[in-house]
């Protein structure tokens, strides 16, 4: 037995072996057991059915009609699961009910789906989706942050700080409407740091009609930005 494997033994006959985050069985690798770990793999959005800028269907990854006719900031948007149950428990207790020690798991489940275009060679540095001031103190932590620097610490990138990008307070955008939430975000995003000519990764916990993504992009490009991408864990369908 080697010598990792011996002090998870010692470890665990301490404490007991962990349990599954989901069905409290016994643990297999990341908080969850075998068995609810491939559960959540089925939730894997393929990369090579989707618009590489828009995330929806497209055969063979072609971008797709609607994109192809419209400018825009992004030069690919990814999300490596469909937002449902039980992801979507998951990312709720995260989120809403601060239980922290899920960030593990999920920043594993995203790292083993990666986007196609994940080259770590292509980015200058990492970028979160900024919270403003009184969402940040309301909840008291940054989802975006924490899941972008496991991320750029697995990739060895650069994490933008989280003071380079100011975010005015706007409603919620899961309160709104979709044209609702094209207005909701304009203007929302003021830079106060200098990205020019940077390729970024920007990284998200979820996106629903790309509005906040789009906005920061497009923000970014205004301020000299080069090649701008974002990867997000989750998506609705």
């Amino acid at each position: 037995m080697g010598l990792i494997s011996l002090f998870t033994s010692l470890w665990h006959g301490c404490i007991g072996v962990p349990h599954c985050l989901l069905c409290h069985g016994n643990a297999h690798q990341s908080g969850l057991c075998r068995a609810c770990w491939a559960d959540l793999r089925t939730l894997q959005r393929d990369s090579g059915q989707l618009c590489p800028r828009c995330t929806t269907t497209s055969v063979n990854a072609v971008v797709c009609e609607s994109c192809r006719y419209k400018r825009q900031p992004l030069q690919g948007l990814y999300a490596s699961y469909t937002y449902t149950a039980p992801l979507q428990q998951l990312l709720r207790a995260f989120k809403h009910q601060r239980q922290l020690a899920i960030l593990d798991t999920l920043a594993a489940l995203m790292l083993a789906q990666p986007p196609q275009w994940m080259q770590p060679d292509l980015f200058d540095g990492v970028v979160a989706m900024p919270l403003s001031r009184k969402r940040l103190f309301e909840r008291g932590f940054n989802q975006s942050q924490m899941l972008a620097a496991i991320v750029a610490r697995h990739y060895a990138l650069p994490l933008i700080p989280m003071h380079g990008i100011h975010r005015r307070h706007r409603p919620p955008q899961s309160t709104l409407k979709s044209k609702q939430r094209q207005d909701n975000v304009r203007g929302v995003f003021q830079l106060r740091h200098s990205f020019k000519n940077r390729n970024l990764l920007l990284i998200d916990d979820v996106t629903t009609t790309g509005a906040t993504i789009s906005a920061l992009a497009q923000t970014l490009k205004n301020g000299g930005a080069a090649q701008i991408y974002a990867w997000t864990l989750a998506h609705p369908r």
